[in-house]
């Protein structure tokens, strides 16, 4: 909100500025986004995936649960547990949103767009503790112009870490708060926004982590740390029990992904070692032309050097007595934080992932630029200004080339992300999302048994001679009625998992898997009624709770806090 200033009409005059700030934010976004609407949505690797998460959480809800275990209808009818690992926030609301327009297409760019116009909400806000209205709507243009963010939507297509941008802002705008002001209030706010970030990408949150702890340092008044300490603390305690649902799955089970295993982040295309910078350095030729590496170069220098203005301030102001109090919160805090985020993606800073073994299943290093662009253009949009104009007049030695270089970013924009994205039309995009059910998933989210070979048979149940009936076949729960005959195994074509369960004839028997990974259930030869069902152990089912509690105490805060400010907005005020 603005900051209200009471003279004369100057209150409207500053609300109205508010305004054109907003519409600046939102028109640089809706140049940036559109051409997802008109031109089609950029194709990827990772894009039907998106989908999939997405169409499981969207068929679950639409059968009133809202917390699915199981993705039935992936590889075939065989299911996959990704959603058991993968954060389900960005396919929660893609979900809805589909629900909403129909169709996939239309879910997808809209919000694609709504992610990256938080995002830069959220720079706004949080740019504004610092810096005025006109710099923090810089700072914001910057981020939506970063090179990284539109190469996360346009090329990689990461749709997951490109909501986790949007999110981020915010949990810097009430960490900043919080160490400022020391308010219960924004305590709350900041244990939301981790919450949330925690629930939409788990790479994003173990390198954002780090960084806020070193943020804290730098910018905590040392007197009132014990009150710092105290909120920051309740906060992580807080946003542990709104995300306890999701993280009770994902640290007890992760053993049992093949995401987990080191195929998937030290071999082959996932080896983390080939993507630290310079990554001509890091990788082979081939491997640099034929991955575009050589544009995540590009994007990581690009990044670099929106910090460089910060470098040449300090330069100048290294002796001034004139400096004012923006530059010791440049020292402190945007500048370091954003340095060591860019340190953890570089050749050096390799030497630290060899001994942080969580830091290696990120997979890739140029995933750090999620920060480093953040704060590049927070700093950026501080440090321009104040080199431009100089004794009130322009500097026109820092005014041209900063002018040049926010033409480059745009160039970089269009021509190395946005051009190249190779868009899929509505109807491509439609027929590419039909083949999803004639096609498996990826298989890094397969359970670590599971083999392709299983797909050689579809049939949902299999007994030899023995006639079946199925009287139901729900995403979690399958009911059978099999014939007398020879004792021996039937086989279901869904992949075992520890915790599905099954009964015969009304009393439970083991549930196995075969050399396949698909399950296989000892009958007994007389007729049997079996029901295979999926069973959340007693843990998740009790930290369902205590985050579903968590939801409704933050939903009931937020919207008493919404309340507070309208009623004082309404109350008339003195001149």
């Amino acid at each position: 909100m603005e900051r209200t200033i009471k003279i004369g009409n100057s209150t409207k005059d500053y609300a109205a500025s508010g305004w054109v700030h907003m519409s600046i934010i939102l028109a640089v976004v809706a140049a940036i986004m559109l051409p997802i609407a008109f031109v089609g949505i950029p194709d990827g690797y990772d894009l039907t995936q998106h989908i999939r998460f997405a169409a499981a959480y969207h068929d679950s809800i639409l059968t009133g649960d809202f917390v699915p275990s199981w993705a039935a209808d992936d590889n075939f009818g065989f299911g996959s547990i990704g959603i058991r690992y993968y954060p389900p926030l960005a396919y929660y609301v893609l979900a809805v949103t589909k629900m909403l327009t129909g169709n996939w297409y239309d879910s997808f760019w809209i919000d694609s767009f709504g992610w990256m116009l938080l995002g830069c909400l959220g720079v706004y806000y949080w740019a504004k503790e610092w810096l005025n209205g006109a710099q923090a709507t810089f700072a914001a243009v910057i981020y939506a112009l970063a090179p990284y963010h539109t190469f996360q939507i346009y090329q990689a297509v990461l749709f997951s870490e490109f909501a986790a941008a949007g999110i981020l802002p915010f949990c810097f705008l009430f960490l900043t708060r919080v160490c400022r002001r020391q308010g219960w209030a924004d305590t709350i706010l900041f244990s939301i926004s981790y919450a949330l970030l925690v629930l939409t990408h788990i790479p994003s949150t173990i390198i954002a982590s780090p960084c806020m702890a070193i943020y804290v340092l730098l910018i905590l008044d040392k007197s009132r740390l014990t009150a710092i300490a105290t909120r920051l603390g309740s906060a992580f305690v807080l946003a542990l029990s709104a995300t306890a649902f999701h993280l009770s799955k994902l640290l007890t089970e992760r053993d049992w992904v093949l995401h987990n295993s080191p195929h998937y982040y030290s071999n082959g295309y996932y080896d983390f070692h080939r993507y630290f910078f310079p990554m001509f350095y890091s990788s082979s030729a081939a491997t640099y032309g034929q991955r575009l590496l050589w544009q995540l170069d590009i994007i990581i220098a690009l990044t670099f050097l929106l910090f460089l203005p910060v470098a040449v301030y300090l330069i100048v102001h290294k002796t001034s007595k004139s400096r004012n109090e923006f530059g010791p919160m440049i020292t402190r805090a945007l500048l370091p934080t954003g340095l060591f985020s860019l340190f953890m993606l570089t050749v050096p800073g390799s030497y630290v992932w060899q001994y942080i073994p969580i830091l290696q299943k990120i997979q890739f290093p140029w995933r750090w630029l999620l920060v480093a662009s953040l704060f590049a253009s927070v700093s950026f949009a501080f440090v321009i200004p104040h080199l431009v104009i100089r004794t009130k007049k322009i500097n026109r030695a820092v005014a041209y080339p900063a002018m040049l270089f926010v033409l480059l970013l745009i160039f970089a924009d269009i021509t190395q992300s946005i051009i190249p994205s190779i868009p899929l039309s509505r109807q491509a995009f439609q027929e590419k999302i039909d083949e999803i059910k004639n096609e498996t998933g990826c298989e890094c989210w397969w359970p670590i048994w599971a083999k392709n070979a299983a797909f050689d048979s579809c049939e949902k149940a299999d007994a030899g001679l023995r006639n079946i009936k199925i009287a139901d076949w729900s995403p979690e729960t399958r009911e059978l009625a099999i014939d007398a005959g020879d004792e021996k195994q039937i086989r279901i074509a869904t992949f075992y998992h520890p915790h599905w369960k099954a009964t015969v004839n009304g009393l439970h028997v083991p549930v196995a898997k075969d050399e396949n990974g698909a399950i296989v259930i000892t009958l007994p030869s007389e007729p049997a009624a079996l029901r295979l069902y999926f069973q959340e152990p007693t843990y998740v089912t009790a930290t369902r709770l205590i985050s579903f509690v968590t939801w409704i105490l933050f939903t009931i805060f937020v919207v008493g806090l919404i309340a507070c400010k309208l009623r004082r907005k309404s109350l008339p005020r003195l001149s």
